[in-house]
C-alpha cells in the first residue's frame, strides 16, 4: 500500500468529512517522512515517524511551545495537532502538525534580499530559546525532564571525539599518518571546549531546513522554527552555529546572527574559534557516517556520487579548519 494511502487514512481518522485537495511529499526531511496536506479546512504537515523512540521526542515540541510562548508570546513554533503511536490507524507512528506559512530558508536562501536582517531575527529567536537554563547538560524526555545527564560538556565532547577516532581507525577511513595529525590537532585545541556557555534549552538541529520564512512587504521574515525532536540541555554556541550543511551561510552572516542573539544571551569570548572546532568535529564524525547514509528519491549511482562528494569536501574542510585554528 502506498504512503499516500496511509496519509489519507490518517486524515480521515482525524477529520472523517474532510475534503482532500492535495498531498505532497516534502523533498526535505531525513529522520521523518513529511507530507504537505491541503484540506478544505486548512493546511497541515503529517509526519511518518521512521526511527524508534521518536514517539517521545515528537511530544517535546508541544511542551517546548507552551514553555517558550509563556515567556515570548509570539515565538513561532508550530502546534502539534495530534500524535498517534498506537499503530491502529496505520502500521506506523505519526504526527499531525500545524502548517506554518512559508518555505524553508534552505530552499529560499538565494531569493532572500534582506539576508542580514533575517539572520539577525534568527539569532534573536535562538537567543530567546537559549534563555531557558538548566543546571546540567543532558537529554530531555517528552516532558522536558532532564535525563541522561552529562557530567561535563568538555569531557562529553572529548569522549565523543575519541569514539570518532576509534571508528575511523576500525574502518580504515584515514591513513594512520593523517589520523595521528588529527589526534595531535585535537589535543592542542580541545581546551576550547571548556569555553562554552552554561547549559540551556537548545533546538538540537538548527539547520536552515528547520527555519521557515515568508515574504512580508518585500522582505522575508521568520514564520516558524520546526522539528524539535533533538532538543536538549546543551551548549548554546554549538546550537546557534550547528549544522554542517548550513554553517557556511551562518558564518557569512555571523555579525547579524550574533547581534540578534546577544540581545537575549551571551557568547563565550572565544566563540569564533570554538565554532570552528565544533565544525571540525562535525566533519570528522560525518566521515564515519557516509557509508550508511541514504537519501530519498536518489538512484544508486547518484547516492554513490553524493557520498564521494561529501567525503572529498569534508576532508578539504578539515584541512582548512586545522590551518585556520593553528594561527
Amino acid at each position: 500500500m502506498s504512503r499516500y494511502s496511509d496519509v489519507k487514512k490518517i486524515i480521515l481518522a482525524k477529520w472523517p468529512k474532510a475534503k482532500i485537495k492535495s498531498i505532497k511529499e516534502f523533498p526535505e526531511g531525513y529522520n521523518n517522512l513529511p507530507y504537505d496536506v491541503k484540506l478544505d479546512s486548512g493546511e497541515y504537515v503529517i509526519k511518518m515517524l521512521k526511527v524508534k523512540g521518536y514517539e517521545d521526542y515528537i511530544l517535546k515540541q508541544k511542551h517546548i511551545g507552551a514553555l517558550v510562548r509563556k515567556k515570548f508570546k509570539d515565538f513561532p513554533i508550530s502546534k502539534i495537532v495530534k500524535a498517534d503511536f498506537s499503530k491502529k490507524v496505520i502500521n506506523n507512528p505519526y504526527a499531525i502538525v500545524e502548517k506554518l506559512e512559508g518555505k524553508s530558508l534552505q530552499t529560499m536562501y538565494k531569493k532572500v534580499t534582506n539576508k542580514e536582517e533575517l539572520y539577525e531575527e534568527i539569532g534573536e529567536l535562538y537567543g530567546k530559546l537559549h534563555s531557558f537554563k538548566f543546571d546540567k547538560y543532558g537529554e530531555l524526555d517528552s516532558s522536558l525532564n532532564l535525563i541522561k545527564e552529562y557530567k561535563s560538556w568538555y569531557l562529553g565532547r572529548c569522549k565523543r571525539v575519541k569514539r570518532i577516532f576509534e571508528k575511523i581507525e576500525e574502518n580504515n577511513l584515514l591513513s594512520k599518518k593523517t589520523l595521528d595529525i588529527h589526534k595531535t590537532f585535537f589535543d592542542k585545541n580541545k581546551f576550547l571546549l571548556k569555553k562554552g556557555v552554561s547549559p540551556c534549552l537548545c533546538h538540537g538541529d538548527s539547520s536552515a531546513s528547520n527555519v521557515i520564512i515568508k515574504k512580508v512587504d518585500n522582505k522575508y521574515k521568520v514564520s516558524g522554527i520546526i522539528d524539535f525532536e533533538f532538543s536538549r540541555a546543551s551548549e548554546g554556541t554549538y546550537d546557534l552555529f550547528g549544522g554542517i550543511r548550513t554553517f557556511e551561510k551562518k558564518y557569512r552572516h555571523k555579525e547579524s546572527l550574533v547581534e540578534g542573539y546577544t540581545k537575549w544571551n551571551k557568547l563565550p569570548e572565544q566563540w569564533e574559534k570554538l565554532i570552528f572546532l565544533y565544525l571540525w568535529i562535525g566533519h570528522l564524525n560525518q566521515l564515519t557516517n557516509i557509508k550508511k547514509m541514504k537519501w530519498r528519491n536518489l538512484s544508486e549511482g547518484d547516492t554513490l556520487n553524493r557520498k564521494r562528494s561529501l567525503r572529498k569536501k569534508g576532508l578539504l574542510v578539515l584541512k582548512k579548519i586545522e590551518k585556520d585554528l593553528s594561527h
